[in-house]
């Protein structure tokens, strides 16, 4: 693919679209929307209201679609026809890494703030896609909240498998689940047909509360149902604190 230009005055919408496309391994430049394109055919990336006021292949997209938008731009660029298959590879956890392959290109990677998130995500992107078959490989670490995403999953009628994450990690940093779910989607699994029954160990759940306190400087230790709710992944600890009434301003 040819260097794409990112050519914005809004700062938030040019770090997140450079972003995205860095990690589609898509070579993209930085203009600001005076400077002239190198390449006057090229595809550039602004605001709306920056596409309608300059010329050439502008491509309008607002900062809450960027996400969304880049997946689908990318994959409209490199193929041809209805998407066949969706693989979503998840390195699970509170704060699980996802990446998406259609028809085996790489539409994108990221860290979701939460299963919830996480989940969202892929709903957003099937009902863009509209892909034939959807399979979710998901990583056999961190068991609750690998659980309850294959539980979720189940329900939605897609293809579960769950893969074994050492063979995985090989090669890079046990911190980047954005990484370790773009090798978890390429690597096949067992297939998982049944929901599991799952329950937070209680040890785990006050390991949860003793954080709140140190999170809020002992001003709020959050519920154990609370803490339940951010080891499912439903809820992050801070926003278990402020359902809990924790002002950190």
């Amino acid at each position: 693919m040819k260097r794409l230009y990112v050519r914005t005055d809004d700062f938030r919408l040019a770090h997140k679209l450079l972003r995205e496309f860095t990690d589609h391994n898509i070579p993209v430049t930085l203009l600001s929307p005076d400077e002239p394109l190198p390449e006057p055919d090229a595809w550039w990336f602004g605001t709306p209201e920056e596409v309608k006021r300059l010329e050439g292949n502008g491509v309008a997209v607002t900062v809450d679609d960027v996400h969304g938008f880049v997946a689908t731009w990318v994959l409209a660029r490199r193929q041809q026809g209805p998407l066949k298959e969706l693989i979503v590879g998840v390195d699970p956890g509170p704060r699980p890494g996802c990446a998406f392959l259609g028809d085996g290109v790489l539409l994108g990677k990221h860290v979701a703030e939460s299963v919830v998130d996480a989940l969202q995500s892929l709903e957003d992107l099937v009902a863009t896609l509209q892909p034939t078959t959807v399979r979710m490989r998901i990583g056999n670490g961190s068991p609750n909240h690998r659980d309850q995403l294959i539980n979720e999953v189940l329900a939605f009628g897609f293809f579960v498998e769950e893969v074994n994450e050492h063979r995985t990690s090989a090669g890079g940093s046990r911190h980047d689940h954005g990484a370790a779910a773009v090798k978890i989607a390429m690597q096949q699994g067992t297939a998982v047909h049944e929901q599991r029954a799952h329950a937070t160990p209680h040890g785990e759940l006050k390991n949860l509360q003793r954080m709140s306190r140190q999170r809020s400087k002992g001003a709020i230790t959050i519920s154990l149902d609370m803490a339940r709710k951010v080891s499912e992944g439903l809820l992050s600890l801070d926003e278990a604190l402020q359902h809990s009434g924790y002002d950190a301003s």
